[in-house]
């Protein structure tokens, strides 16, 4: 069976619910699972064209399907969910590396240098990211770290705070 970025997108609202996906999100999560099967596999994990927009990568049928959520929540899946035990598990993968980081900070990562994004924008919307950019790209080379991150800024101020978010806790 033939997967679509679609399917692949389904499979993170109705298993990682938690995550509280925008659009924005989700492309940027849809996208690092086609980076997570490439680095594991060299294959592609679905066959949808991945796009570089403003905001980073973007697959545009994902986009036009969850287009009317604008920057709310998505709680549903558009469409019925595959059963495909590979690409649960990578969706899984996905979630566990990425899953902490805020849409802008997936869009800070998907632009940083030598990213299939930075190396293939230009201004132009529909320039399309392929497998050999991906590839050819930091995105395989490496995961997403704290620093930097509005998770890592949180925390920072819980320890600095930690007594007054426990007096608050108990008041």
């Amino acid at each position: 069976m033939t997967l679509t970025a679609l399917d692949i997108a389904n499979l993170f609202i109705t298993r990682h619910q938690s995550l509280n996906f925008s659009n924005l999100s989700l492309n940027k999560l849809v996208y690092f699972a086609q980076v997570e099967s490439l680095r594991e596999t060299g294959k592609p994990l679905y066959d949808s064209e991945i796009q570089a927009w403003q905001y980073g990568p973007v697959e545009p049928d994902v986009y036009h399907a969850f287009q009317s959520y604008g920057h709310e929540h998505i709680a549903n899946p558009s469409k019925k969910i595959v059963n495909d035990a590979y690409a649960t598990n990578i969706v899984d993968i996905v979630a566990e590396k990425y899953g902490f980081l805020t849409a802008y900070d997936l869009v800070t990562y998907s632009h940083r240098e030598n990213s299939a994004w930075k190396n293939t924008y230009d201004g132009d919307r529909n320039k399309t990211i392929t497998n050999k950019d991906i590839l050819n790209s930091d995105d395989v080379k490496s995961y997403p770290a704290r620093e930097g991150t509005m998770l890592q800024d949180m925390d920072d101020i819980y320890n600095r705070y930690h007594n007054t978010f426990r007096l608050l806790g108990d008041a």
